[in-house]
């Protein structure tokens, strides 16, 4: 099979049904507006800690490559957020801009975005890498990108506090616990955990298309086009240097280069409202890298698998 014949099945295979699932959401919030509110609710404190548990206490991954795979994490960041920062502060960019641009290029949807893209293209071994990009994505949003919204309203104790309240931590802690002790849970306990875990990814698609229904608009492009450039394929490419250079390849290196690729994270959008930063740019960077990101995921992922990478 040719590379765009590769590109084309990977497309219909993989994006096509992530992307109609996210379509159908926006469409019902413009028909019949959500209460997203309630639907992310859902999603923080029942869903998402759920998927985690499963995916990580059934993981087959090393201790050597989780460890691998929080490291990758924190490098490729790293690696695009110091240079970021750094000129942008040197062309004296606005703290409300420079700080929205450097968390929306850095902090990529593992969560909405990442976690269907990672079962559709790898299946349950991609999940298990997921769900370890989740928490780690999350705790850096909240303990290194919270205190660069802080330059605006400076709330960064409050934020940091509550995100200690949310379940993510707790659950893929007491799933590293389960995991090493090689326990089994009660089988109807197990069952739930499993029904749960599986009516995660409809519920994040839907929940995104609404949420990307009311951000939909003609955005300030000098701006958002270096965003698209730096989020969409210069942390891919990043990533995919730290991941030879941690010798991750082909597994979870696979996986960790398609998450980089994924668009901005809602997070970022809601990190800004609560600071009264720059919201108006925030939207627009999560609504135009979502849309972008079906050509640069599509192209990432492909390239990936061709090249041999993969559980």
């Amino acid at each position: 099979m040719s590379f765009l014949a590769s590109v084309a099945s990977t497309f219909t295979d993989v994006l096509l049904p992530i992307l109609l699932l996210v379509a159908l959401g926006a469409l019902v919030q413009r028909s019949h507006p959500l209460d997203i509110g309630t639907l992310s609710k859902l999603q923080i404190y029942l869903f998402v800690p759920t998927f985690l548990f499963v995916r990580v206490s059934e993981s087959s991954l090393t201790w050597e490559q989780i460890a691998g795979v929080a490291g990758a994490v924190l490098a490729a960041k790293a690696l695009l957020g110091v240079p970021l920062w750094a000129l942008l502060r040197r062309r004296r960019v606005g703290p409300s801009t420079l700080s929205v641009f450097v968390l929306s290029a850095v902090v990529f949807n593992a969560g909405n975005f990442g976690i269907p893209l990672a079962e559709r293209a790898f299946g349950k071994p991609g999940g298990a890498v997921q769900a370890l990009i989740v928490m780690m994505s999350n705790l850096t949003l909240w303990v290194i990108g919270y205190p660069l919204m802080a330059a605006l309203a400076g709330q960064g104790r409050g934020a940091l506090a509550g995100y200690l309240r949310l379940p993510t931590l707790y659950v893929v802690f007491a799933a590293f616990a389960v995991r090493g002790s090689g326990l089994s849970l009660p089988d109807p306990l197990a069952y739930t955990l499993h029904l749960v875990a599986d009516g995660l990814v409809p519920l994040a698609l839907v929940t995104l298309g609404a949420q990307l229904a009311q951000n939909a608009r003609w955005p300030r492009w000098r701006v958002v086009t270096p965003l698209l450039v730096a989020k969409l394929l210069i942390l891919p490419a990043l990533m995919a240097g730290v991941v030879f250079g941690f010798g991750l390849w082909p597994w979870p290196g696979a996986m960790l280069i398609t998450a980089a690729a994924a668009p901005t994270a809602i997070n970022t959008l809601l990190m800004t409202l609560e600071q009264k930063g720059d919201a108006e740019l925030a939207a627009d960077c999560v609504f135009w890298t979502t849309l972008f990101s079906a050509l640069t995921v599509t192209l990432v992922l492909a390239l990936v698998k061709a090249l041999g990478g993969g559980p």
